[in-house]
């Protein structure tokens, strides 16, 4: 009898790592743009906002990292590899979007920009998280479309599941 293989394979780790850097990236946004008109009443909300996409942006960078380790993995069973290499590919510009947000809303908190407006600076912020949260959500579709169009990294079990008797 044959044995389904196990569940701590290498393609595996990529959907384990890759769902709470875009809840923190998704969170954090909130949290900053929140802090944009709240900012008097919820001090907190900037801070907590800025923690969360700091942490996200280095688990999205994990995630990118685990993607490629998957990807030599799955990359021979996919019908349409080109939607695998898009995936990978925006999965970079999130990486980048939310990258550049965590350095130059680190230069803006340190003052170091402090010659240019803070109204339009934060606006450009605000921007570029919506930017980095567009493609995170267009990321996630390429990456349903790769699981659930073309079963990347899922298991088929042999006709009647004997491997489960």
């Amino acid at each position: 009898m044959q044995e389904p293989l196990s569940m701590w394979r290498v393609e595996l780790i990529h959907p384990l790592v890759v769902h709470i850097p875009v809840a923190l990236l998704l969170a954090g946004t909130l949290f900053w743009i929140a802090a944009l008109m709240l900012h008097k009443r919820y001090p907190f909300l900037r801070p907590s906002g800025r923690l969360l996409i700091f942490i996200g942006t280095l688990g999205a960078w994990a995630a990118v990292y685990t993607g490629l380790l998957a990807d030599g993995q799955v990359a021979r069973t996919l019908c349409d590899p080109t939607i695998a290499k898009e995936h990978e590919r925006f999965a970079y510009t999130v990486g980048y979007l939310f990258s550049a947000f965590v350095v130059v809303d680190w230069l803006v908190a340190r003052e170091y920009l402090a010659f240019l407006s803070r109204k339009y600076l934060r606006a450009g912020l605000a921007i570029l998280l919506l930017a980095g949260c567009g493609f995170l959500g267009y990321v996630g579709h390429l990456g349903g479309k790769l699981v659930y169009q073309q079963s990347a990294a899922v298991y088929q079990p042999t006709e009647g599941c004997v491997e489960f008797n």
